[in-house]
C-alpha cells in the first residue's frame, strides 16, 4: 500500500504541471477581435462599410485601442496614398499636353503632402501622454491629408478634360480612409 501511495504520488506530481498548464490556459480570456471599439469608429464613419472591412482586416485591430486603430487606420491610409501617387505617376506620363501635365503634378503635391501630414499625425500618437495642444494638431493633421485629394478633384473641374474615373476612385477611397482617422481624432481625449 506505501508502494502504491509512492507510485500514486509520484504520478500525480508528474501530472501537476499539466494540470496547472490546462487551467491557466482556461482561465486566459479567449483573445477574439473585440469589435466594439471598431463599430462605434465605423458608424460614424463616412463610408462604414470600408472602415469595418479595413480595420477588420488588419491582425492589429484585435487587440488595439482608441490610439492603436489610429495609427492602423493611418498606416491603412498612408499605403492607399502612396499608391495614388503612383497613379498620378502613370497618368502624368500619358498625359498629351501640359495643362493636363500640370494638374497631375499638382495632384502629385497634394498627395505627398497627404502623407507627410499622416506621418504627423502618427508621430503624435506615439506620444505617451496627449496634451489639447495635440490633440488639436493630430485633427488639423488629418484635415489636411482630407483635402488632398478634393483639392486634386477640384483641378479637373475647371476646365476639361474631365479626372480619369481611375483616379476619381482612387481620391473618394482616400477621403474615405481619412475620413476614419479623423473620426479616430474626434474620439481622441488628453491625457
Amino acid at each position: 500500500m506505501v508502494y502504491s501511495f509512492k507510485i500514486y504520488s509520484s504520478l500525480l506530481v508528474s501530472l501537476v504541471p499539466w494540470f496547472l498548464f490546462i487551467s491557466l490556459s482556461d482561465a486566459r480570456p479567449n483573445r477574439k477581435p473585440t469589435t466594439t471599439l471598431i463599430n462605434q469608429i465605423c458608424s460614424q464613419a463616412q463610408n462604414s462599410s470600408l472602415c469595418l472591412q479595413v480595420l477588420e482586416s488588419d491582425p492589429r485591430s484585435a487587440r488595439a485601442d482608441l490610439r492603436g486603430l489610429g495609427k492602423i487606420s493611418i498606416d491603412i491610409a498612408r499605403e492607399d496614398a502612396k499608391q495614388t501617387l503612383n497613379l498620378i505617376a502613370l497618368f502624368m506620363k500619358e498625359a498629351s499636353n501640359s495643362s493636363l501635365k500640370r494638374r497631375y503634378d499638382v495632384c502629385a503635391e497634394l498627395y505627398g503632402g497627404a502623407i507627410d501630414d499622416l506621418n504627423g499625425a502618427g508621430q503624435i500618437l506615439n506620444k505617451k501622454v496627449l496634451s489639447p495642444f495635440d490633440i488639436s494638431t493630430f485633427r488639423i493633421k488629418a484635415s489636411a491629408a482630407f483635402d488632398g485629394p478634393v483639392t486634386c478633384e477640384d483641378g479637373f473641374d475647371e476646365v476639361p478634360p474631365k479626372e480619369p474615373s481611375k483616379l476619381k476612385e482612387a481620391n473618394k477611397k482616400f477621403k474615405d480612409l481619412c475620413d476614419i482617422v479623423l473620426v479616430i481624432g474626434a474620439s481622441l481625449k488628453s491625457g
